[in-house]
């Protein structure tokens, strides 16, 4: 799953949050006006560096705010509220758990609220264009988290973040656009970093593969926070997707814009506009998007054909979910390469049975036979479930269809909308 869905306030990495206890009410005004003026210098320190790597010129001066951890909370929970679309919610929970992926018990509304209050350290807020320090943030972690939100300033002066990240855009799109904007937030913050490290400014080609090398480094820390140790595998992995796999992007298309070692004019690229990935398997495979310009198949699926059988909910999942769900059930080696694009709907029906009608098309018919026999396996570690997995050949293109359902659903009884059209994506 993708970083749950708050994407209007842009997150710092998960290491630099730090829940520590709250001050007392009658410091807070004393508390609010120190920060502010000592965040204002800071921010005047980093501007001019980050500026060039981000390559964004900043156009107006960045507002700064202070907020105690019961106000964060409550922002978070009106930002949950906003941000989802009607059923959403429930829409997600029912698919996540017939793929097994969460538990049916799972209080998701819950965990996501206690999930970002527990990592909050310091924000960007598109809709108020200021960066919120947050009380109880280190003094010595200020300057890292400001080189991380700072970017996210500059990418909201020359587009709208919002937009990029709507739930409109759909599941997977949303994910990919959430990966480049953090991308670059964590790999310019690195690059500055660097350059405190070595006490000048550091070729950001010079970095290490962020993707890699963080991933063991994140993972120990976020260890520390009992929700995120708790949290299912899809959320953990949705978390720290945007900052890891988000920033490998991020170097791949700078090192794809260098010529004869120097930096394109006006500093190092961002990912925005007509840079931004369309899907997880483009920031996945950088490569893809970069040199082979492949654009994810967008699969349209006809009425339900049963008018006793409602839709709960439908979107798509995208390479990233469907290797985590792959891997679930399977193990780490497990993967969905060759994904092209894909499409479900959860279906319920007469006495509220709910079934799960997934349509995927893929690059070739070796990957669509291999996914269609790892879904079979995976049905071995969900045995509460059964299914029907088929291949078929629509438009000349390899696809697989699965029906599944609780194994006191008929399988048969499922209406099962048809694939009514593949758009782009053309090998």
């Amino acid at each position: 799953m993708r970083a749950p869905p708050l994407k209007r306030a842009t997150r710092v990495l998960a290491v630099l949050a730090l829940g520590l206890p709250l001050s007392s009410i009658a410091c807070h005004a004393r508390k609010r006006a120190e920060d502010t003026a000592h965040v204002r210098a800071v921010v005047d320190t980093l501007l001019p560096r980050l500026q060039v790597l981000a390559g964004l010129p900043a156009v107006r001066p960045i507002r700064i705010g202070y907020r105690t951890r019961a106000e964060v909370r409550a922002y978070i929970v009106r930002q949950l509220d906003h941000d989802l679309l009607p059923g959403e919610l429930s829409g997600l929970q029912g698919t996540y758990a017939a793929l097994g992926l969460i538990p049916d018990t799972l209080q998701l509304r819950r965990l996501l609220i206690d999930l970002y209050s527990e990592q909050v350290g310091g924000y960007y807020d598109p809709e108020t264009k200021t960066f919120y320090t947050v009380e109880g943030t280190p003094p010595g972690m200020l300057r890292t988290v400001l080189a991380h939100e700072l970017v996210h300033a500059l990418q909201d002066e020359h587009v709208n973040l919002d937009s990029l990240v709507s739930r409109k855009r759909g599941n997977d799109p949303q994910a990919a656009a959430q990966a480049a904007i953090e991308g670059q937030a964590t790999a310019v913050m690195f690059a500055v970093q660097m350059s405190w490290q070595f006490g000048r400014d550091i070729d950001p080609l010079r970095l290490p593969n962020l993707g890699a090398q963080l991933r063991p480094q994140l993972e120990q820390e976020n260890s520390k926070f009992p929700v995120f140790r708790r949290a299912p595998l899809v959320i953990r992995e949705g978390l720290i997707f945007p900052y890891l796999q988000g920033a490998g992007f991020v170097q791949a298309l700078w090192r794809s814009r260098v010529r004869n070692g120097a930096p394109p004019p006006g500093g190092w690229p961002a990912p925005l506009d007509s840079l931004l990935p369309q899907s997880t398997e483009q920031v996945m495979h950088p490569e893809r998007f970069l040199r082979l310009h492949d654009q994810p198949t967008t699969l349209v699926l006809g009425p339900t054909p049963d008018p006793r059988w409602r839709a709960v909910y439908e979107d798509g999942l995208g390479e990233l979910e469907t290797t985590i769900f792959l891997r679930q059930h399977l193990g780490d080696a497990a993967n969905a390469r060759g994904w092209d694009g894909d499409r479900f709907r959860l279906l319920e029906g007469p006495g509220g049975a709910r079934a799960l009608v997934w349509y995927s098309v893929w690059d070739d018919p070796a990957a669509a036979d291999a996914f269609a026999a790892a879904y079979r396996q995976t049905l071995d570690h969900r045995p509460q479930r059964h299914a029907l997995v088929d291949r078929l050949v629509q438009a000349g293109r390899p696809v697989v269809r699965v029906i599944d359902a609780p194994v006191a659903v008929p399988l048969e009884g499922v209406p099962v909308p048809a694939l009514a059209g593949l758009e782009g994506g053309v090998p």
